[in-house]
């Protein structure tokens, strides 16, 4: 067995401690999850134990021949190289022997009679068979299958971002390494890859050290959570959902004993008060202790502050989005074909489908970023649209962050009446005032995130686009996040691989497959995968003969949700309502002959008034069969 250990490690970051006297050991077969708020140096942490980056003092010892493995949020590979070259980029012996054989064998696809080949490789052939290779090639073919990494002749500059991830990826895993460190593996890959990662590290021989967001991976993926605060460690034997229920208990005890310290000093501040003199040594000891005790006060590390994302939005209207027979390209592919659908107040869609299929060209469709080559999309007056995209190039990198806020939101009006100015907004989201100077360049990824969605929510918006939004964002963020979007009363649109966020957030999905084919589903992700785990033997429509598959889970071992159950309450008069509203723009057009312009106003909203019934009964009869289970 193996060991890594780290004592009394220390590092700063301009005037910041990042770490702060750590103490901390790995051990072949240890996996690891770090977690932490955005900001508190997880990432520093991972390139100190790779040897990326310096520490200022302190000791890590590991043993002779001990291999490291590291893979970067966003690995730095060289454009340069080859995806071939780059994913056997490893002194190892094993894997520089691969990567020969590979380009022997690429060499020979291409000129298969070439005698002086021929005979290379059959010498490299026997020299794997003698050191036992097989194996390791076996297990790189079928990392490379699983990643969707194919054409290995291609430049790694030509690659995608989602492809230079996954080609990351390959390359730490093929180097088989004793410590394999990760840093956020599942930004960037689609679902199937995500669940095939789970079960390859979950039969990893060596050490495992990763920080994710992602929950139901770090659930499964990890034997022990260790806790990166005020650069502090804390350590959690077993998983995610071990480590919340202790981290619960914690919370409560320390609750508890904080009260009782705190009383303590209002007594012995009211002795003080009282013209306490140091005239015995009981007296000074007792003045000693108040000091102390004054201190420890002062000095407590105050946990993340709580915060919410308690925004108004804007009241939106009928008439929200509509996309009528619409077809969305780009270039030659199609995305989704004649493609109908009336969004209406209240609905939250998740949006699946591989990677490459086209979700985010979908988005910024809505957004109004790509033009529909076929059909019609129309916008409501009413409606106030915020769009956090992958990549957060809205973000002025040479702008003070305060500067920037002030600029979006200054003298933000609370729905309580009350005004909040830029810099108070920043400190309540853990934005502390020695940051509000700072460029945004030098925000940590998750900082540039959590002040980017800031900077879009307090917009006030009624329809929300999310693409990707909990790449980068720590787990205290996404859960105020999943807070807010599970009261937002408007349309809510996200494209995500995160399996638990779109559990929280969505109750309804649409699958993007490729080839302008696409269906929905009712329900949560965990839900859609069960349906899908049944759509074995049934060959799925295309768009061009159905334009829209809607697919109902099975609801008898489903519960109503929060939001559920308040749309059932409602969702009665709400289709009253409606049908109320419908007998009146009847009566309405029947009593006009002349004003053709008033008669067409009226006909549209009668159309979107319909809709929106339809809506109405199909959820009426999906949500009566929850509420009877």
């Amino acid at each position: 067995m193996k060991e890594l250990t780290v004592e009394h490690l220390h590092k700063t970051y301009g005037t910041k401690t990042l770490l702060k006297d750590i103490q901390f050991a790995i051990r072949t077969g240890d996996r690891v999850g770090l977690i932490g708020p955005n900001g508190t140096g997880k990432s520093s942490f991972l390139k100190v134990l790779a040897g990326i980056d310096h520490y200022d003092d302190g000791m890590i010892s590991k043993p002779n021949e001990y291999s490291i493995a590291y893979l970067d949020q966003n690995p730095q590979l060289n454009p340069e190289q080859t995806i071939l070259e780059t994913v056997y980029d490893s002194q190892a012996p094993i894997i520089q022997l691969l990567l020969h054989y590979e380009q022997l064998r690429l060499q020979l696809e291409i000129h298969p009679h070439d005698a002086f080949l021929l005979k290379q490789f059959n010498q490299l052939t026997e020299e794997i068979n003698l050191k036992g290779a097989w194996d390791a090639e076996v297990r790189a073919k079928a990392i490379l299958t699983q990643l969707g990494l194919k054409e290995m002749t291609r430049k790694v500059g030509e690659c995608s971002g989602g492809e230079q991830k996954r080609i990351g990826i390959a390359q730490v895993l093929i180097a088989d390494p004793d410590l394999l460190i990760l840093d956020e593996p599942t930004n960037h890959l689609d679902m199937q890859s995500v669940q095939w990662l789970e079960k390859y590290l979950a039969n990893y021989k060596g050490a495992l050290l990763l920080v994710t967001h992602d929950r139901y991976f770090l659930e499964r993926a990890v034997n022990k959570i260790v806790e990166l605060r005020f650069g502090k460690l804390s350590e959690y034997e077993g998983n995610y959902q071990t480590y919340l229920e202790k981290r619960a208990e914690e919370a409560v005890l320390q609750q508890r004993m904080q009260e009782k310290q705190d009383k303590l000093f209002q007594q012995e501040l009211a002795w003080m008060r009282k013209g306490a003199k140091a005239r015995t040594t009981k007296q000074q000891a007792r003045i000693e202790r108040f000091d102390n005790l004054k201190a420890d006060i002062q000095g407590r590390d105050q946990a993340v502050s709580g915060f919410s994302f308690d925004f108004e939005q804007q009241r939106v209207g009928n008439r929200i989005m509509e996309l009528e027979q619409a077809t969305v390209a780009i270039g030659e592919q199609i995305v989704l074909r004649n493609y109908s659908k009336i969004f209406v107040k209240g609905e939250r869609i998740g949006i699946v489908g591989h990677n490459g299929v086209g979700k985010t060209t979908f988005l910024n469709t809505l957004a109004g970023l790509h033009s529909i080559s076929e059909g019609t999309y129309d916008i409501g007056q009413t409606v106030r649209l915020a769009y956090y995209r992958q990549l957060d190039e809205d973000l002025p990198d040479e702008m003070r962050v305060l500067n920037y806020l002030t600029k979006v939101a200054d003298n933000f009006k609370r729905p309580d009446g009350s005004q909040v100015s830029a810099a108070q907004l920043l400190e309540q989201f853990n934005f502390p005032r020695a940051t509000h100077g700072t460029e945004i360049k030098y925000l940590s990824g998750g900082e540039r995130r959590r002040l980017y969605l800031l900077s879009l929510l307090v917009q006030q918006p009624n329809v929300l686009l999310l693409d990707e939004p909990t790449n980068d964002l720590d787990i205290d963020t996404l859960t105020v996040l999943e807070d807010y979007l599970l009261n937002f009363d408007g349309v809510v649109l996200v494209v995500s691989h995160d399996r638990y966020f779109l559990d929280k957030t969505v109750e309804q999905l649409l699958e993007i497959r490729g080839d302008g084919e696409f269906a929905t589903y009712w329900g949560n992700y965990s839900d859609y995968l069960e349906i899908k785990a049944q759509e074995t033997t049934v060959t799925a429509p295309t768009a061009k003969s159905q334009p829209q598959t809607t697919t109902h889970q099975d609801t008898k071992t489903k519960r109503l949700s929060y939001h559920e159950k308040k749309e059932w309450a409602s969702i009665e008069a709400d289709i009253a309502q409606t049908e109320s509203r419908i007998e009146t723009l009847q009566e309405e057009m029947n009593t006009i002959t002349t004003d053709a312009g008033k008669l067409m106003d009226l006909q549209r909203e009668l159309e979107q008034q319909e809709a929106q019934l339809l809506h109405y009964y199909e959820r009426y009869e999906y949500l009566s069969e929850l509420a009877d289970s």
